[in-house]
């Protein structure tokens, strides 16, 4: 599906690096790859305010739709109008079983402020 007036996202993924303790590779975001996709659907998801004590942080959700395919998981972070915002749960490529319609990836994101 394409937008008339889509947004541009990057989808990051983190890098690895070997750790010191078990010589295993490990996930991690000092560097990161990084790739743009243009003609996403960004709408919010909604906000909350989390009542905790001594904190005043804001939660936020993003509903993103990306084109076919795209190459997202779980472990993935978006950037979305400069937010960073990690990805929630499985992203869904919805497919119609009776045309093959492909309109699109959807990824859920969140980012917490404060």
């Amino acid at each position: 599906m394409r937008f008339a007036h889509g947004e541009t996202v990057t989808i990051e993924t983190a890098g690895t690096v070997t750790d010191p303790y078990s010589a295993e590779d490990v996930a991690s975001w000092d560097t990161p790859t990084s790739i743009t996709i243009c003609d996403c659907g960004v709408a919010s998801g909604g906000s909350i305010e989390p009542q905790q004590d001594a904190r005043n942080a804001v939660e936020s959700d993003f509903d993103v739709i990306m084109p076919p395919c795209t190459r997202v998981t779980s472990g993935s972070r978006l950037i979305i109008r400069g937010l960073t915002c990690e990805v929630v749960g499985r992203p869904f490529d919805w497919r119609s079983p009776f045309s093959g319609w492909a309109p699109g990836m959807l990824v859920r994101a969140k980012i917490v402020e404060g």
